[in-house]
């Protein structure tokens, strides 16, 4: 009973210490709080408030996980369906359609989003 309660205690003072550090770095550090590390690489910390962290933090960490790469499937909802990713040129790509086999070519990739992140290609040369 006792050693719950010192728990208790310790992680609720843990919280107040960290909530204290967030308030102090997001009321005194504009870039937030440059810390060095041994190796002499700096790190940045930052605190955002939950409503920033859920309206832009969140989508834009979503956003960059989204990036399309050689060997995902992604899709266009619409007249081109599901489309094996083979190679990328800047901002169009070649590949396959997943249902026929059909290769395609100078596809736009702002037109189309991810829905399988990465499968074995099967590309002979022929």
């Amino acid at each position: 009973m006792l050693h719950t309660i010192l728990i208790k205690i310790k992680q609720k003072i843990i919280n107040n210490v960290g909530c204290a550090a967030a308030r102090w770095i997001l009321h005194n550090c504009d870039d937030g709080l440059v810390i060095k590390r041994k190796a002499g690489a700096e790190q940045i910390i930052k605190v955002f408030s939950a409503q920033a962290y859920r309206n832009m933090i969140k989508p834009a960490i979503h956003k960059a996980t989204e990036v399309i790469k050689v060997g995902d499937v992604v899709t266009d909802d619409g007249y081109h369906q599901k489309v094996v990713v083979t190679c990328i040129d800047y901002d169009t790509f070649r590949g396959y359609y997943l249902a026929d086999g059909c290769v395609v070519s100078g596809l736009k990739l702002e037109d189309f989003k991810k829905i399988i992140s990465h499968i074995d290609l099967k590309i002979e040369n022929s």
